[in-house]
């Protein structure tokens, strides 16, 4: 083993760090967030869909997080059952599957009148940091991604981990190593949330990232450390897995209780073809008729990989179309409502004085 006294202070404390977190005997619960030293990443959402093609024996992980916390960068850790082939999807993909699974219904719209001065904006500057992202967007920005292989070797880890500044806790270390022992692999993404002139964002939406490997069967590694979920105290215990699985038959999740799912039908070769098209193309080459059917289940403990098991077909449910809430905002000047106050009054006073009955002609 090789020594580390001659390396500098600030390496040999992530290096002794790392090195323990790996070699922890303790089994804890499931990773997907490595920050950075001192920095702490909340999960808000998870959305999963997984498409399994029997023919070929592989599975297409479409996922997309959303994460609160911080604005440094962090790291995002998703275990495959074999050696992925990753890429960064646009979230035109992750619209033409949301569209499905959560149809969207007629737009609603509202009128927000606000009372303005232009005098005002003109005496008083506003400080600050500037608008975020989400606020001139109306929704959390993308964060931008670089996806790594890490294979199933404990040392690309660690040496990832060192080299981008991150941790892991002994927990998430050793479920870590209980996946790659039963021959999981690991699949590494630097998540960089902040943008060029806009402030740091409060909440981020993660990459979507598709990643396809070799599998027997549909399966998730779903759970998550608690310390990366929202405490139970805070009137939320955690956001529920969001799962959908397409494949050429109906699918069960091996949880207990069994829970329904919230969406089950039939897809056509025409309709997948026709999210293809939505999203510009897809990332796996499952093109024929098949059974899409989506699940929220509760965050598994343990090792925390969630199979689905084909099943009798389920009855048809498609939920009901989401209203769409479309806010206007409309700023209206004071002093234009003064000028234009004076304008009628100015009028009324001009044409009013021409229209006066004159006095009689002698």
């Amino acid at each position: 083993m090789r020594s580390l006294d001659g390396c500098p202070p600030l390496y040999r404390r992530f290096a002794l760090w790392t090195l323990l977190a790996l070699c922890w005997p303790s089994v804890g619960r499931a990773v997907v967030v490595a920050p950075a030293p001192g920095e702490h990443v909340t999960l808000l959402r998870e959305q999963v869909l997984l498409v399994f093609d029997p023919l070929t024996a592989t599975q297409t992980i479409v996922t997309q997080h959303e994460f609160a916390g911080t604005a440094t960068p962090f790291g995002l850790i998703i275990p495959t059952q074999g050696q992925a082939k990753v890429s960064v999807a646009s979230e035109r993909l992750q619209r033409a599957i949301r569209s499905r699974l959560h149809p969207e219904g007629k737009i609603q719209r509202s009128l927000d009148l606000r009372l303005v001065s232009w005098l005002g904006g003109c005496a008083v500057r506003e400080v600050g940091d500037g608008p975020t992202a989400a606020e001139s967007t109306g929704r959390p920005p993308m964060a931008a991604a670089e996806p790594t292989l890490l294979g199933s070797a404990p040392e690309p880890l660690h040496d990832w981990l060192i080299s981008n500044g991150f941790t892991v806790s002994p927990a998430q270390a050793a479920w870590l190593a209980r996946l790659r022992a039963q021959g999981w692999h690991l699949t590494a993404v630097v998540v960089n949330p902040r943008q060029k002139g806009l402030a740091p964002p409060p909440v981020v939406r993660g990459p979507v990232l598709a990643l396809s490997h070799p599998a027997d069967g549909p399966a998730y590694a779903a759970a998550h450390p608690p310390f990366a979920l929202p405490k139970p105290g805070a009137g939320w215990g955690g956001p529920p897995l969001e799962v959908a699985v397409l494949t050429e038959w109906a699918v069960t999740p091996d949880v207990q209780p069994e829970p329904a799912p919230f969406f089950a039908d039939s897809l056509s070769g025409q309709e997948v073809s026709r999210i293809g098209n939505e999203a510009a193309g897809l990332p796996w080459a499952f093109r024929r008729d098949g059974t899409l059917t989506a699940y929220e289940i509760a965050r598994p403990g343990g090792l925390g990989v969630v199979r689905f098991g084909r099943s009798d077909p389920h009855p048809s449910v498609r939920p009901e179309p989401e209203p769409r809430l479309r806010a206007y905002r409309l700023r209206v000047p004071i002093e234009l409502l003064m000028l234009a106050g004076l304008l009628v009054a100015w009028i009324w006073w001009r044409y009013g004085r021409r229209r006066a009955p004159q006095g009689r002609l002698r």
